[in-house]
């Protein structure tokens, strides 16, 4: 019995590439890709199929499983010192959508409230979430991602007179060098994509709800962007920090709904908190499986003041991570990239010790192997009763 149906799935990996790669990121492939910027949100999708393929092989080796669980059972040590690594990334990518997120609200819907302030209710908001687990972060998801999906397409059928189709000319004659730089920072957003297969068990995370979800998340992300340049246009496109929060700017209903920007932002707000609450979730994860005895529900807090913190320290404001895009997708592609082939090499299902054929029945089996077996073991239960919290 699989713990999560496709659907669900399928709205877990829209979100997870989607979100946050909308704030700002097409601004950034205007920049460099100029008219050809929705080019580079389908170059950095084909480079992520390499590693879904990757993931998808290795999750069949521990269908009861995620990969956290499965790093630390197939090699014990070795495991928990690259899972310390991860947790210093996904620790970095919390950070950064934390920002990212607390400078949006400030900007659009509370400019005279303290960041601070902002950013501290941000993280009551998101402890909650993660400490409910993975069920309730899915659950959010079923609501505010159709919502989000549905209201950024359906904004084409009112903009009318405002879409310009010369925005897009020369349709033939792209800037490759260009495109290939815009490609470069789209891909270090869309490839958080890739955090699911670190949370979810391999019955969950199949084929079919994997390819989906990244083929409707590529379609919707380049469908913003040629709307973004068609409405607004490249020129100014290329100069704005927010560029979906002023798409929804243009939209102008009627003399009562001059300000549809507001309800755009009250659908977005809870999606990007969303996606945040599954970076907080994977960071608590992590600790709990390098650290088989701590209750993960306990470390929500810590982790997420430490991220709270370093959303401050790193980033003293949203400027720097625009300018860190092009450093940070190196970081993206060495461990969400290249690293899935490397462990789809490496992992394989710890085999039953042969010692046992040689010991007693009733004798104990060393530590190790408790560990291993306990951890299947809950995988398993988590999966016959649906329930993955921390």
């Amino acid at each position: 019995m699989k713990q999560f149906t496709t659907r669900q799935i399928v709205l877990l990996s829209v979100l997870m590439e989607v979100s946050i790669t909308l704030v700002h990121a097409p601004t950034q492939a205007a920049d460099y890709a100029q008219q050809h910027a929705y080019w580079t949100c389908a170059i950095a999708a084909i480079l992520i199929c390499f590693p879904i393929w990757a993931m998808l092989k290795l999750k069949r080796r521990f269908p009861d499983q995620d990969l956290l669980q499965a790093i630390v059972s197939s090699h014990p040590m070795l495991g928990r010192m690259l899972l310390a690594v991860y947790l210093i990334l996904f620790l970095i990518i919390f950070a950064r959508d934390l920002r990212i997120i607390t400078d949006l609200v400030e900007v659009v819907l509370l400019p005279m409230t303290p960041i601070v302030v902002i950013s501290l209710i941000m993280l009551l908001t998101l402890v909650f979430m993660a400490k409910g687990g993975i069920r309730t972060i899915v659950s959010m998801t079923e609501f505010t991602v159709p919502a989000l999906i549905l209201t950024l397409l359906t904004m084409p059928l009112f903009f009318g007179h405002n879409i310009d189709f010369s925005a897009m000319r020369p349709f033939l004659h792209p800037d490759i060098g260009g495109v290939v730089k815009g490609s470069w920072r789209m891909l270090g957003y869309m490839a958080d994509l890739i955090i699911l297969p670190f949370i979810l068990p391999g019955r969950s995370y199949n084929a079919r709800s994997a390819w989906l979800g990244h083929l409707i998340g590529t379609v919707f992300m380049i469908i913003i962007v040629l709307l973004e340049e068609l409405v607004i246009g490249v020129p100014i496109l290329s100069r704005l920090f927010y560029p979906t929060y002023e798409l929804a700017r243009q939209l102008q209903l009627s003399d009562f709904l001059d300000r549809f920007d507001l309800f755009v932002g009250a659908l977005t707000v809870p999606t990007l908190l969303t996606k945040i609450g599954v970076d907080l979730y994977v960071i608590s994860l992590t600790v709990k499986r390098m650290f088989v005895h701590i209750f993960g529900g306990l470390m929500v807090w810590p982790m997420g003041l430490l991220g709270y913190v370093c959303s401050f320290m790193l980033f003293s404001n949203i400027v720097q991570i625009y300018d860190f895009s092009r450093e940070w997708t190196v970081v993206m592609i060495a461990f969400f990239v290249v690293m899935p082939f490397v462990l789809w090499l490496l992992l394989r299902p710890k085999p039953e010790k042969d010692s046992e054929h040689h010991k007693p029945s009733g004798e104990k089996q060393d530590s190790t192997g408790q560990q291993v077996s306990t951890n299947q073991q809950e995988s398993q239960q988590a999966s016959r009763t649906g329930k993955a919290n921390l």
